[in-house]
């Protein structure tokens, strides 16, 4: 018994241990700053689901943009589609542009899908 609690132990300490992916952790931080749930964050990064469009959402993207390559990722995902989402959408809000490129570029990938 003594033996199994020590393995538990060992095993939980190193999944702690385990270092995040440069990604994941700058998303946690940004879904902090922007007081968006971490999980909400993680399944618009990984899958495109949100449950409701609010302005921190916005500017969680625009956080993700500015620290990591995730729009350049999105991008080369589209690369074929003949596309103008980053030419084609401006506006003095970053927050609210940084989230329309991500979702014309989401909505090209989907396309490609088929």
């Amino acid at each position: 018994m003594q033996l199994l609690l020590a393995f538990v132990l060992l095993l939980g300490l190193s999944v702690l241990a385990t270092k995040e992916p440069e990604e994941v952790k700058i998303a946690g931080e940004c879904a902090k700053e922007n007081h968006v749930i971490k999980k909400e964050a993680l399944d618009l990064l990984m899958s495109y689901r949100l449950k409701k469009i609010t302005h921190n959402v916005m500017c969680f993207i625009n956080c993700m943009f500015e620290r990591t390559n995730t729009l350049q990722k999105v991008k080369e995902k589209v690369a074929k589609e003949n596309h103008n989402c980053d030419s084609s959408i401006k506006d003095a809000d970053k927050c609210a542009e940084s989230f329309h490129k991500f979702q014309c570029l989401v909505k090209i990938q989907m396309k490609s899908r088929g």
